[in-house]
C-alpha cells in the first residue's frame, strides 16, 4: 500500500490527492501507515518515517532541505533537471516521475482562427508588465486572457482556461533554474495549445523544439505573429504536442508509483 502525505498547495492536490484517488492509495493517513510505502510531498517525514519512505521534490522546498541530513531516504524527482541536480548533489536514492498534466479528458482544443494569447499561473507566471504586453498584443490583433491566482480552486477551473485559449505565453526570466518542472508546456500541449515561452532551462531540457522559445518580449510577439499567419507551423506544434505528452496523462504518469 502507497501513503501520500502533503501540505497545502497545487503539489499536494496533483501529486498527492490526485494521484492517491486514481491508486486508491492513502491520503494523509494518521495510523496504520508504517509499513506502507510512504511519500511526502515537498514534506519532511516525520522523525521515525517507514523504511521505505520517499520525500517527492517538486521544487525548492522543507522535504529536499531535510533530505540533506538524511541520506536514507529516498528522492522523487519529477523532472529531468530535478534529477540532473539530486544525482549530483545528493548521495540518496533517486526516482524520476515527471508531473502530470490537468486534461485527465483529453481534450483537444479547436478553433477557426488564432486570437487568444493567456497565462495562467501565480503573479510570477509572467515577469513583464501585462498593460503593456495586452497593448502590443492588441497591436497584432490579439486577445489577452489571464488566470493569475496564488491558488486553484479546482483542476476544472484549470482546464476551462485553456479551453479558452489559443496559444500559451511564459515568460520567468527572473525565476529560471533547474529546480523546476515543464507543467506548463505539458498542460498546455495535451490540449493542443502552443506556447511561446523564455527558455527556461527545465523546458530546454525536457522539451525543446515543442515550444517556441523567444528571449525577448519583441521576439515573443514574433513568434506570436508567426502562429497566427501560420496554420501549417500552429498544426504541426498542436499535433507534436498533443502526441509527446501522451506519456505524462495520470493514467501513464500513475503507473511508475507502482514500481517504487
Amino acid at each position: 500500500m502507497i501513503s501520500f502525505f502533503t501540505h497545502s498547495g497545487g503539489a499536494g492536490i496533483i501529486r498527492g490527492e490526485q494521484v492517491a484517488k486514481k491508486l486508491g492509495a492513502k491520503l494523509n493517513p494518521t495510523s496504520g501507515y508504517e509499513n506502507d510505502i510512504c511519500i511526502y510531498v515537498k514534506c519532511a517525514p516525520p522523525t521515525n518515517h517507514s523504511k521505505n519512505c520517499y520525500v517527492d521534490v517538486v521544487e525548492d522546498s522543507e522535504g529536499l532541505r531535510w533530505a540533506r541530513n538524511h541520506p536514507e531516504v529516498k528522492l522523487i524527482a519529477s523532472s529531468y533537471t530535478i534529477y540532473a541536480y539530486l544525482d549530483a548533489n545528493f548521495p540518496n536514492e533517486i526516482v524520476l516521475i515527471p508531473q502530470h498534466h490537468c486534461n485527465f479528458e483529453r481534450a483537444v482544443r479547436t478553433r477557426k482562427e488564432v486570437k487568444v494569447a493567456g497565462i495562467i499561473g501565480n503573479k510570477a507566471s509572467f515577469q513583464y508588465p501585462l498593460g503593456e504586453l495586452e497593448a502590443k498584443l492588441n497591436l497584432i490583433g490579439i486577445e489577452l486572457k489571464t488566470l493569475i491566482k496564488k491558488r486553484f480552486d479546482s483542476r476544472e477551473e484549470v482546464v476551462n482556461f485553456y479551453k479558452q485559449i489559443d496559444i500559451q505565453l511564459v515568460w520567468r526570466p527572473g525565476s529560471d533554474g533547474v529546480l523546476r518542472n515543464p507543467l506548463k508546456l505539458i498542460n498546455a500541449m495535451s490540449f493542443g495549445i502552443p506556447t511561446v515561452a523564455y527558455p527556461e532551462e527545465d523546458f530546454v531540457y525536457e522539451l525543446d523544439g515543442y515550444f517556441i522559445d523567444e528571449k525577448s518580449i519583441e521576439e515573443m510577439l514574433m513568434g506570436i505573429e508567426y502562429l497566427k499567419s501560420s496554420t501549417e507551423c500552429y498544426e504541426d506544434y498542436t499535433i507534436r504536442g498533443i502526441q509527446k505528452v501522451e506519456e505524462y496523462h495520470i493514467d501513464n504518469i500513475s503507473k511508475l508509483y507502482l514500481k517504487l
